[in-house]
């Protein structure tokens, strides 16, 4: 949990196995706004943080300069057991097998993510609640880089990061840099049923996700009432997020989200194609989503993509 606002952080004894506390950039004047980043795999918030808070837009200003209001939250995931590299412990939000590797995952490697999903999507939801509480939620943006996008991203499609009441649950925004959208494939499979029913009679019947009497901990039971299709996607999302379902009269906030995406068209590490996945998804569900394609690789470009992220912010009211 975030340190209250205007006192330091506490220390706290360096262990593997739990959530540091989140590293802060205060706001240079009074507290108006609240910016949630989470850092990729391997790093820290406060090496995320004070790289992004010294990166300047074209005209030599920083972004706290140009939002002095706006404080700067950058938790730290906590080390966990990566299987793909000999259960070395690091630093992730979740496991999986590296990036290069994910078409094509067995069952079993899918579910190396859930846990993880589940652990740290309960421990941001307490840092977001906390900020939300401090501006409300229209004044709390959220987003990540690499793998802490694709965490952001599954936060978002949850809509309990939000709240779960009306227009004054929804979070000011989200900017996702490099990132891609976990258990894509079966989020996109409620979306566009048909394109899966056509790839299932091609394949035969060797797909090893198709319904089965065995359980497991992405399994997702289709609602056989009315709802939208967008609330299929958060039942899935909170599911395996171990969250209730959303009452399907509630429209999932995340549809009234507007979201910022940024890649580099030479991205080794984290393909293109992976974003603009997520792009196609999301404008498909109705999401307003704007995507900026830069001529650079992993992380974020400076200062095209900060000058973005700035003009993005300005443009939904900051």
């Amino acid at each position: 949990m975030a340190a209250p606002f205007g006192q330091p952080v506490p220390k706290r004894k360096k262990e593997p196995h739990i959530y540091p506390e989140p590293f802060i950039g205060p706001p240079l004047a009074t507290h108006a706004q609240t910016f949630i980043l989470l850092h990729g795999r391997g790093s820290n918030g406060e090496k995320f943080g004070v790289e992004f808070l010294a990166s300047k837009i074209s005209d030599g200003k920083t972004i706290p300069e140009l939002f002095p209001g706006m404080k700067f939250v950058f938790p730290t995931a906590k080390k966990r057991r990566a299987r793909a590299y000999n259960r070395a412990l690091v630093r992730q939000w979740f496991d999986g097998v590296p990036i290069d590797e994910q078409e094509g995952m067995s069952r079993e490697e899918k579910e190396w993510q859930v846990e993880g999903l589940v652990e740290s999507g309960r421990f941001l939801r307490g840092v977001v609640d906390g900020e939300v509480s401090c501006v409300g939620a229209k004044n709390v943006f959220l987003g990540g880089l690499s793998q802490g996008c694709a965490m952001g991203l599954h936060l978002l499609l949850s809509s309990g990061v939000v709240g779960e009441g009306g227009e004054d649950g929804l979070l000011g925004g989200f900017v996702g840099m490099s990132g891609w959208l976990p258990f894509y494939d079966e989020i996109q499979e409620l979306v566009n049923p048909e394109r899966n029913l056509d790839a299932s009679e091609e394949d035969g019947d060797d797909d090893p996700f198709a319904t089965s009497d065995n359980d497991d901990d992405f399994d997702f039971e289709q609602d056989t009432g009315p709802s939208s299709i967008a609330s299929q996607v958060t039942d899935f999302v909170r599911q395996n997020m171990e969250l209730p379902s959303l009452p399907h009269e509630i429209e999932p906030a995340f549809l009234k989200t507007p979201v910022f995406l940024g890649h580099g068209k030479g991205d080794e590490k984290v393909k293109i194609g992976l974003g603009r996945d997520v792009v196609g998804l999301g404008r498909g569900l109705g999401m307003d989503v704007r995507w900026v394609e830069y001529e650079e690789g992993h992380w974020y470009k400076v200062p095209d993509e900060i000058d973005d992220i700035v003009g993005f912010l300005r443009g939904v009211g900051v």
